[in-house]
């Protein structure tokens, strides 16, 4: 009788979202209700959002997170659905209706435009990194870098683009991108930021990675003063001075990089048989500078607006309190979602802590009174090439499958493809046969 009252007072929940905030949401609320039934959805037939996409190629310890979710998942506590887009497969209203709790953790942000810089050979940071990690949605995305390339941004999305673009394509091994997006790279590469070096957003670690890329010559106009009472701050300057003094010694560099800070880009226009990046001193407004290169990245943030997202202040109501992510009464939200696209795995995982703190009160004081069934309620509405967790698995086991170059998997980055793995047996992906048809559709620029 116990058992059976302490399965009825647990609520059934969806998640939206199976990124870092959707699945520490779904593992924090399955360690307080272990009995629950709880459903991720994800619009891609794969899971895991941020790390698989957004985590750069060669940091395969960070992506090494998925494992934690992986045994939450494969043990049964929660069960993934993928190739499910709510708004478009099945609405929130019926998500609503069939489960006690639903969580938006979607959060896949467009890249942040800047005036001035925009059309042919500009790239969004965020589109080149989901690119470099073979994305389905840039399935066909080209980039075409040239000799020379210039990143506007001093974040770490910023260094990690310069990473990729810089290291040698022998320096890969162990990572999962794809050799077929590294044939071409430029000899030359700006960065340019609005800040001084000590304001600059990136870590000083991912500088410091930096000093490791082979035959690169790196170089700065200026770093602002010394003694930074600060040792983050002082660490990063610090980061850059060693990196430009190591790197002076190479006489026949592959590839030379050079930081410009304090400038910001004022527009990006073609002047006789080149193209030319206008900058302007931020500090005087006065000074310009002027760099000769084929494209320009933008790495300036993202925007407020979700790619795919569900309308956020169209679901707010009279007691929505979004500092602890409620929405309305049973409707959440974590993540992207919640706060917009700013921080990354260790603010979701913080987010998720917090909007499942609510939820948990709202369940045991009452005022969520948990009464619906879930899943069975909403199965009739779901089309039938849903992917579950085995499905996924099917998907994986083929691109581990292949590992030419070193590498540690090469991506299916189509979703037709994707698909038909998720249905065939896994047998069929460990004969010639198997593997060899997937070779043939993985990867298109």
């Amino acid at each position: 009788m116990n058992k059976l009252q302490t399965q009825q007072i647990e609520p059934s929940i969806a998640i939206v979202g199976s990124g870092p905030a959707g699945c520490y949401t779904a593992q924090m609320l399955c360690k307080r209700w272990p009995s629950a039934q709880i459903v991720v959805f994800e619009r891609l037939p794969v899971p895991y959002g941020l790390l698989r996409y957004g985590v750069s190629p060669d940091h395969q310890g960070t992506k090494a997170i998925a494992r934690q979710f992986d045994r939450l998942f494969a043990d049964g506590r929660v069960r993934f659905l993928g190739n499910v887009e709510v708004g478009k497969h099945v609405s929130l209203e019926q998500l609503q209706e069939a489960f006690d709790v639903v969580v938006l953790a979607a959060g896949l942000g467009a890249d942040r435009p800047l005036p001035g810089l925009a059309g042919d050979g500009v790239y969004g940071a965020g589109q080149v990194m989901r690119w470099f990690n073979s994305h389905p949605d840039e399935h066909s995305f080209a980039p075409r870098f040239g000799a020379t390339t210039t990143i506007v941004g001093n974040g770490n999305v910023a260094v990690d683009v310069l990473r990729l673009l810089a290291k040698h394509p022998d320096s890969f091994v162990g990572s999962d991108l794809d050799p077929r997006l590294i044939e071409s790279q430029p000899s030359r590469i700006h960065v340019v930021g609005r800040s001084p070096a000590s304001a600059a957003k990136f870590d000083s670690v991912m500088i410091r990675e930096l000093a490791e890329i082979d035959d690169a010559v790196f170089d700065l106009d200026a770093v602002d003063e010394f003694g930074h009472e600060d040792k983050r701050i002082q660490a990063k300057v610090d980061a850059l001075l060693d990196l430009t003094a190591a790197s002076a010694v190479s006489s026949a560099p592959r590839v030379h990089v050079s930081f410009h800070f304090g400038w910001a880009p004022e527009s990006f226009e073609s002047v006789g048989d080149g193209r030319t990046l206008r900058l302007v001193d931020t500090a005087s407004r006065s000074a310009v500078k002027l760099i000769q290169t084929d494209s320009v990245v933008t790495a300036v943030g993202f925007d407020s607006g979700l790619r795919h997202e569900i309308d956020r202040a169209s679901l707010e109501s009279d007691v929505s309190d979004l500092e602890c992510g409620l929405l309305n009464t049973g409707l959440y939200c974590t993540g992207w979602f919640r706060r917009g696209p700013t921080g990354g795995i260790p603010a979701n995982r913080l987010d998720a802590k917090m909007v499942c703190t609510r939820i948990i009160e709202d369940v045991e004081s009452g005022a969520l009174t948990p009464a619906k069934s879930g899943l069975e309620a909403l199965e009739t509405h779901l089309h039938p090439d849903t992917v579950d967790f085995s499905g996924w698995r099917r998907i994986e086991a083929a691109e581990i499958s292949r590992t030419a170059h070193g590498r540690c998997r090469t991506k299916v980055a189509d979703v037709a493809t994707m698909l038909d793995l998720a249905r065939t047996c896994t047998q069929e992906h460990t004969t010639p046969m198997g593997v060899g048809n997937v070779t043939s559709d993985v990867v298109g620029n």
